[in-house]
């Protein structure tokens, strides 16, 4: 548990932390945690879709965000990368004596962009952003992106603790308990949701370089 307890005088907060695989054991936990009496604004759930706007399970006014996993944004830089090459071979033909430096030159920058186009970011941005504890962080992106789910649980009341943490080991999930409050937030083309509000007529809201209000 990580010492965090805020200012003096105000209530401390506590976050538990759910490590878990995708699937049945997750919405059972997801409810269960609702049911105990977190709160909708309390609770966040990080999963990765192909589909962003597939509809999740969740009881009504979950908070959840989805990353997308697919290979969206990669157009542009591998276009670059491309031109790179096309520009450094002409270079290396028409003019060899300057064209071959910066034919290796403009190779290199385009193994660059490719490199950084492949190299998954994760969950990192969201950890980040909400200043998660660096020692855990780690281990949470790599669990992410080998398929399981981060859900995020905060309550001011100590009591619920541990049943918080029971209905998240019931789905087997791995728990981490932090001394303070964190809430994730959608960034990075990550999308916010909350079920049920497609059916009412609402949208997730996208942030991508913004952050909810």
């Amino acid at each position: 548990m990580e010492d965090g307890r805020g200012k003096p005088g105000q209530e401390p907060w506590y976050t538990v932390i759910g490590v878990m695989d995708d699937g049945a054991g997750l919405n059972r936990a997801v409810a269960e945690v609702r049911e105990l009496g977190v709160g909708r604004d309390d609770m966040t759930v990080i999963l990765k879709r192909k589909n962003p706007d597939e509809p999740e399970p969740f009881p009504d006014g979950t908070r959840y965000i989805v990353i997308p996993d697919d290979r969206r944004g990669l157009e542009v830089p591998i276009g670059f990368a491309i031109a790179f090459i096309v520009f450094g071979t002409l270079f290396a033909i028409t003019t060899p004596a300057i064209g071959v430096p910066t034919f290796m030159v403009f190779i290199s920058l385009a193994a660059i962009l490719v490199a950084g186009s492949f190299t998954r970011v994760g969950v990192s941005p969201i950890l980040t952003d909400m200043e998660a504890p660096s020692e855990e962080s780690g281990s949470w992106n790599e669990q992410f992106e080998m398929g399981k789910v981060l859900l995020f649980a905060s309550t001011k009341e100590r009591r619920l603790i541990r049943p918080v943490r029971e209905a998240m080991q019931r789905g087997d999930a791995t728990y981490y308990i932090v001394d303070r409050r964190l809430e994730p937030r959608a960034i990075h083309q990550a999308t916010l949701h909350r079920t049920g509000q497609r059916e009412s007529g609402g949208v997730g809201e996208s942030v991508a370089g913004a952050r909810e209000g």
